[in-house]
């Protein structure tokens, strides 16, 4: 939708700028802090029997995510909030449904969801303790907590609890849906189930979509859903940036992202950590605690306390690692390039991965199952042989280095076509060659020899990679035999580099050759 930028009313001395005012006429996060104020009463620890104030960081948020047009419609059909534990995320967004289904007209339906149904059901009980507490909130809604329902007493609103199940989600006309921990939707049947969620209020004039979550795991960072919407924010146009928080506005997506992320990898930097925890609660001590708690590991610190998406013990190439050497370069025609070809049949993906000789990476082309595709699948082989024969067409190429078990026919034909000394076997399987060839990957990654253009596929297929520890070495694979995280662009990549570095050695005089096995 078009937005028309106003001219913001001056502030007073020392006051930060309103944001909203710059292109909304107006918000209702006022409105919304009087009702918690007024009508909600915590029941957790030392706030128990408390009316709900919203602390400074949350009246800010809420302000943008509450904002609207000259016609009274939401400016944001999406916000997005990744923030650490612990800093009230779940009682905000429960305070909201509720808020939302006594405040607003044509029948409001309220889904609530989590990537498990236990994790929707802390949800729903946070919103279901706020009608319980308050008398005349419990005069004006009924908690069903057997079905998992909320609902308005003259009818006209509900709240209902999700299971994360794909098949069960549509039907609803949702005019808000509120996502708990978006970070762990990430099988495919989850990817399914957010779709169907976020898809389902077409009917409405103003549906939202509210989501909360903290960091994932380093591995999923690139082929997540909470990653894709982080990598768009990053590029949204309009953003403020301030220590510890990225807020991005993508305003033709009508999404708004809120991003803390400690500016730090030490777990024990209590202190930066602190920055991405905005809730006066979360003190630097209790951080401090945290990091010497011997039951969570320094990647889980991170992750669950700093919204960083740490390396663990399962991260080969970290994403912070990946990114930095992403450059602004495409493959030229003509240029020398080294082809890596890792196939599969059915089950896998297939990656064809080119490789310059100074270590610039990028994918040709990837074959992976689609979404919803039968179980009899497989690669089309014909379109593999045809992205080979435009790569060697179109580029000078020493070598096709292919992975064989599966495609030894087509191999032998690409020998026959292409040459001999050209296309050649490269068995990943083979440890005294594969090992070898992952560390000289790794080391350039982390020494800034390798660069790439930021392929979505590869750097997903990277991320997913999990180091194998051999008596001879680490070398890659997946986090298990029937996992649906693909690495086989990785695997192409490192077979791709690892032969494109021995043409670049082989290339100089013998004086300066450098031992490449």
């Amino acid at each position: 939708m078009a937005v028309t930028t106003k001219i913001a009313p001056r502030e007073p001395r020392g006051r930060k700028p309103v944001e909203w005012k710059r292109y909304a006429s107006g918000s209702e996060a006022d409105h919304f802090a009087r009702f918690c104020k007024q009508f909600l009463v915590q029941s957790v620890d030392a706030w128990d029997g408390l009316p709900l104030e919203l602390e400074p960081f949350e009246k800010r948020l809420m302000g943008e995510a509450l904002a609207y047009d000259s016609n009274g419609l939401p400016i944001w059909n999406s916000t997005v909030i990744c923030l650490p534990r612990k800093n009230g995320k779940t009682t905000l967004l429960a305070a909201y449904a509720i808020y939302r289904l006594l405040t607003s007209d044509g029948m409001p339906e309220i889904l609530l969801t989590a990537s498990s149904d236990k994790q929707a059901g802390r949800l729903f009980e946070a919103a279901a303790t706020f009608v319980r507490r308050n008398a005349e909130l419990a005069k004006l809604c009924r908690v069903r907590e057997y079905i998992g329902e909320i609902l308005r007493e003259d009818g006209l609103g509900k709240i209902l609890r999700m299971a994360s199940d794909p098949g069960k989600l549509h039907g609803y006309n949702p005019s808000l849906v509120i996502c708990d921990e978006l970070a762990q939707w990430n099988t495919p049947m989850l990817k399914r189930a957010y779709a169907a969620l976020t898809s389902g209020g077409g009917a409405r004039c103003a549906p939202q979509v509210f989501t909360i979550t903290t960091a994932g795991e380093a591995q999923h960072r690139h082929d997540s859903i909470l990653g894709r919407i982080l990598d768009a924010g990053l590029e949204a146009s309009d953003t403020t940036s301030e220590p510890g928080l990225l807020i991005s506005r993508l305003h033709d997506a009508q999404m708004l992202v809120w991003s803390y992320e400690a500016p730090t990898t030490d777990a024990h930097d209590y202190v930066a950590l602190k920055v991405a925890n905005p809730a006066s609660w979360i003190t630097k001590d209790y951080l401090r605690r945290q990091a010497e708690n011997p039951e969570l590991s320094d990647a889980e610190v991170l992750q669950l306390h700093g919204c960083v998406w740490a390396e663990s013990a399962t991260t080969w190439i970290g994403p912070d690692k990946w990114d930095a050497r992403k450059v602004p370069r495409e493959l030229e025609p003509g240029e020398k390039i080294v082809l890596g070809f890792d196939g599969s049949y059915r089950r896998d993906a297939t990656a064809l991965v080119a490789c310059t000789l100074d270590g610039f990476i990028s994918p040709i082309a990837v074959w992976e199952r689609p979404s919803g595709a039968p179980d009899d699948w497989k690669i089309p082989r014909s379109e593999v042989d045809v992205a080979v024969e435009g790569a060697m067409e179109r580029y000078d190429v020493a070598e096709l280095a292919c992975d064989p078990p599966g495609w030894h026919k087509e191999i032998e034909d690409w020998a026959e076509r292409y040459g001999a000394e050209v296309v050649v076997e490269f068995a990943t399987n083979q440890r005294q060659r594969m090992i070898p060839a992952c560390d000289r990957f790794r080391v350039a990654v982390l020494e800034g020899d390798l660069s790439h253009a930021g392929h979505p596929v590869l750097s997903a297929h990277v991320g997913h990679c999990v180091p194998k520890e051999t008596p001879y070495g680490i070398t890659i694979g997946k986090d298990g035999s029937d996992s649906p995280r693909k690495i086989d662009a990785a695997v192409a990549a490192v077979v791709a580099y690892d032969r494109a570095m021995w043409h670049a050695a082989n290339s100089q005089p013998k004086e300066i050759l450098v031992a490449y096995a």
